[in-house]
């Protein structure tokens, strides 16, 4: 049986000691009104050929930190991730 669910990413800055991103799965039910009153971040599948890979996982994760950073001034400050496609070279 599939039930529908959502991934939710966050950054804790109030834990000095281990400044952590956890990922939480919940039901979206659970979280319906709360997703009707956000931004949501599309990525059509089509754009990849349908393929979940590792360009995919990358381009994804890579969104995912974005966000988190532009609510960070920490998170801002220490990334360092490549955003260019590595056959743009």
């Amino acid at each position: 049986m599939f039930h529908p669910g959502s991934l939710y990413d966050v950054y804790d800055k109030n834990r000095e000691e281990t400044q952590t991103v956890s990922h939480h799965h919940v039901a979206q039910a659970a979280v319906a009104d709360a997703i009707a009153k956000s931004t949501g971040f599309e990525v059509l599948l089509a754009d990849f050929g349908y393929r979940i890979d590792d360009d995919f996982a990358r381009r994804m994760g890579t969104l995912i930190l974005k966000v988190l950073a532009g609510r960070s001034a920490f998170l801002k400050e220490h990334l360092s991730i490549t955003t260019e496609h590595p056959s743009a070279k």
